[in-house]
């Protein structure tokens, strides 16, 4: 089964595009969409989203790696790898980075292999800046009813002499207060 973005003539709805070059478009318009690959972005705050004070492609960036951190883990990749997939040069996804930092978002450090070569980065995502909290609802617990209780008692005591003898101290002082005790 196709994709919905998939079929000819619907791709053309979502997005048009004309085989002409207007002259005044932008380069940007000229290129080629990608298939799509279902990706997704997980929820993030808003806070994010609407700070001023980042570079829409450090956005895009830090949305990007949010995606790939699965289970909050650290990134290991590299400059190359960012850059590609956001299709810009490496001095710019360095940009990108320390402008994350600057609003602290993330931190990275560079990672070696055993003979002191650099392999890549390690990218740690700030989660607590990043994703949104939500409280904890707890929900308020209904009554039982009579019929979804258990009423075998299961740590029953065998009959020892010390326990008959207490049971009937027991007794005599529920005589002699007029008290009545509910049978076994």
């Amino acid at each position: 089964m196709k994709h919905l973005a998939d079929i000819g003539n619907i791709r053309i709805i979502n997005a048009p595009y004309s085989q002409k070059q207007k002259p005044d478009a932008p380069k940007r318009k000229s290129l080629e969409l990608q298939s799509p690959n279902f990706g997704f972005v997980k929820p993030v705050q808003q806070d994010f989203v609407r700070n001023p004070r980042l570079m829409p492609m450090t956005r895009c960036m830090v949305l990007m790696l949010l995606g790939w951190a699965g289970q909050e883990q650290p990134l290991e990749t590299t400059m190359g790898i960012i850059a590609k997939k956001l299709g810009r040069s490496v001095r710019q996804v360095q940009r990108y980075l320390k402008d994350a930092i600057e609003e602290g978002y993330l931190f990275y450090s560079r990672t070696k292999n055993r003979w002191g070569y650099y392999t890549g980065i390690k990218i740690h995502l700030n989660f607590l800046a990043l994703k949104p909290t939500k409280p904890k609802k707890r929900r308020k617990q209904a009554t039982t009813h009579t019929a979804d209780t258990n009423n075998n008692y299961k740590y029953k005591r065998k009959n020892t002499p010390q326990e008959t003898e207490f049971l009937n101290k027991l007794n005599l002082l529920a005589v002699r207060n007029g008290i009545t005790l509910a049978p076994d």
